[in-house]
């Protein structure tokens, strides 16, 4: 398990870091014994969210599925936690049916409207999908 500088493990996302493709698990470790399984792991749906999106949702689950009380917990108001969990619905549904290179596609134009990345480095990320013919 790898650790952040608080000692906090790494959140998983399927969406890679550099190219915003879609990332696979290809191996498992024991933290016991370390025994470790490689090959091609299906991963959770909940793994297309970001992690914050990804603490939100436990959170409301933890809360027995109640907006309301989810609002008062992050201390906003409930036109506002409404407003996050329409965007993880919508990130669940988008993934659905699109192909890897669509789904590429959409990571970096999500990463550009999130502020993540220049509209410069969008502009080369879908350039060079387009070339690969990921587009």
């Amino acid at each position: 398990m790898r650790l952040d500088a608080k000692g906090v493990a790494n959140k998983f996302t399927r969406k890679c870091p550099y190219c915003y493709g879609e990332m696979v698990v290809e191996r498992l470790r024991c933290t016991h014994c370390n025994v470790a399984v490689e090959g091609i792991f299906e991963t959770s749906p909940l793994t297309v969210l970001q992690p914050d999106q990804q603490d939100l949702v436990v959170e409301y689950l933890k809360l027995g599925g109640s907006l309301k009380d989810l609002a008062a917990a992050k201390g906003v108001s409930y036109p506002t936690i409404r407003a996050r969990m329409d965007k993880v619905i919508e990130a669940l549904n988008v993934t659905g049916g699109k192909r890897p290179e669509e789904r590429r596609s959409q990571n970096v134009l999500e990463a550009l409207e999130n502020g993540e990345i220049s509209a410069d480095e969008a502009e080369e990320l879908l350039k060079k999908q387009e070339s690969k013919g990921g587009l």
